[in-house]
Formats: C-alpha cells, sequence, structure tokens
C-alpha cells in the first residue's frame, strides 16, 4: 500500500498476516526512517540546512582549502632543501632537493681513479642513498602535515 501524503513525505506501510489477522510491520518515510515517535521527542535541528550534510561539506571543503594551503607551504620548503647522498667511501655524492629531484652528482679524482665499474658502483649507491634519504624527509613533513590537520596518514 503506497499513500502519497506530501511530496516530501511519501510513506510505504506493508503489511503482513500473521496467525489469520494482517497487522502492519511499519511505516518509512521517502528518506527511510519510520516518523511514529514525531510527537513524542521534539525534532533535532539539522545543521545541514535544506540538503543536510551541504552544511558539513562546506567545512570539509574549506578544511581541504586549508589543508592544500598548508600543503604548498610544505612543498615550497621541500624545494628549497637540499640533501646530499654519498657512497660508502664519501668519493661520490649526489645531491637532490626535499622533493627528490636530482640537484647534481660530484664526483672524486680517488673514485675516478678506481676504474669504470667502481666508478658506475658508488655513483648508483650515492644516488640511491640521496634518494631515499629525500623520500624520507618528504614523507616525514607530509605525515606532519596530516597529523596537524586531524587526516589520518595514507597507507
Amino acid at each position: 500500500l503506497i499513500c502519497l501524503s506530501s511530496i516530501a513525505s511519501l510513506r510505504v506501510s506493508y503489511s503482513n498476516r500473521l496467525n489469520g489477522q494482517w497487522r502492519s510491520n511499519t511505516a518509512l518515510g521517502l528518506f527511510g526512517s519510520p516518523d511514529s515517535n514525531k510527537n513524542s521527542s521534539p525534532a533535532k535541528k539539522d545543521n545541514g540546512g535544506l540538503f543536510g550534510g551541504m552544511g558539513n561539506l562546506m567545512e570539509s571543503m574549506k578544511k581541504a582549502q586549508e589543508i592544500a594551503k598548508q600543503a604548498q607551504v610544505v612543498n615550497k620548503e621541500l624545494a628549497d632543501t637540499l640533501i646530499v647522498g654519498t657512497d660508502p667511501t664519501g668519493s661520490v655524492t649526489a645531491t637532490f632537493n626535499g622533493l627528490a629531484i636530482p640537484i647534481g652528482i660530484k664526483i672524486s679524482d680517488a673514485a675516478i681513479a678506481l676504474g669504470s665499474e667502481a666508478l658506475s658502483a658508488a655513483a648508483t649507491q650515492a644516488i640511491i642513498d640521496g634518494h631515499t634519504k629525500s623520500q624520507n624527509l618528504m614523507i616525514n613533513k607530509m605525515q606532519a602535515l596530516y597529523a596537524s590537520s586531524g587526516i589520518p596518514n595514507p597507507p
């Protein structure tokens, strides 16, 4: 049985037969919950206004804009930060910024004298070291940003 009492409150009632008698199970409003206790307690004022959670959506948008501004500041700091990675002997250094962008590499005369294979290995180790340090700095800065904003860290 469907009754249209108004545009805003479409009521759906359904019945079943129990022990030979028909009885109503429930009456649901158009948006879900029954309003049988409508008169027993005062209606709560929804902060969202006419469209329910729209107020919360606007607050979330403002918070997202603030976080985006803070992220821009963090990215600027990371871009201006230099991180140096080295090979175990210290004869090759690779420089990255905080955004893991390579800036340069320095090779000592001692590393060149070791030959191409040893130089290649030392350069690779220095690049990996610098890149790893840069990524760790970036992750720590972003985790701090998330924590200060009350956002859980991504996995």
